[in-house]
């Protein structure tokens, strides 16, 4: 049973995003870094997934962060303040400008990439949440494409889900 659990349909055409739920998910990351964090989704890009261009989330991110902040620089803030990132997605091309982009904001050694060919599941999970559906973590997932994505806050599920993806692609 889930603690707190709210499905998000999107939709362009009706102005219904995902934005504030993810900007939520990111602030209380900010605030209270998971050590791990799971990001699975065949397909990402450095879309953006803060809007600080009120600065209203500079005591977040820290100085240098204006206007809208790139998943990259939020995962590389992330693993400033200690969470490890584990990233599955498929062996395209489309995926390594995303990756090369992170390379430079993660040292390694809180870097952990996972190329499955077969995936297709789309999920963010950390300590004590998981946000799941059908959204890639991409422009046209953002921007374009109708989706259903669930975001709960559940400690159980989210340590299923960590297990689950640590049994699927083993940390080295």
């Amino acid at each position: 049973m889930s603690i707190w659990r709210r499905t998000i349909r999107t939709s362009p055409r009706l102005s219904l995003r995902l934005d504030d739920g993810l900007a939520a998910v990111f602030a209380g990351e900010l605030l209270d870094p998971s050590p791990e964090i799971w990001i699975v989704s065949p397909w990402v890009s450095d879309v953006p997934v803060l809007d600080n261009s009120d600065q209203d989330f500079d005591v977040l991110l820290g100085d240098g962060f204006v206007g809208p902040v790139a998943f990259t620089a939020v995962l590389g803030r992330l693993a400033e303040l200690g969470s490890l990132l584990h990233l599955t997605v498929k062996p395209d091309d489309h995926n390594r400008d995303f990756i090369n982009r992170l390379s430079r904001h993660v040292p390694t050694t809180h870097l952990d990439i996972h190329h499955a060919a077969d995936v297709h599941e789309k999920t963010l999970c950390g300590s004590n949440w998981v946000v799941s559906g059908s959204m890639n973590f991409t422009w046209r997932g953002f921007e374009v494409n109708e989706e259903s994505v669930v975001y709960e806050i559940d400690p159980a599920l989210a340590a299923q889900s960590r297990l689950d993806f640590e049994h699927r692609w083993p940390t080295p």
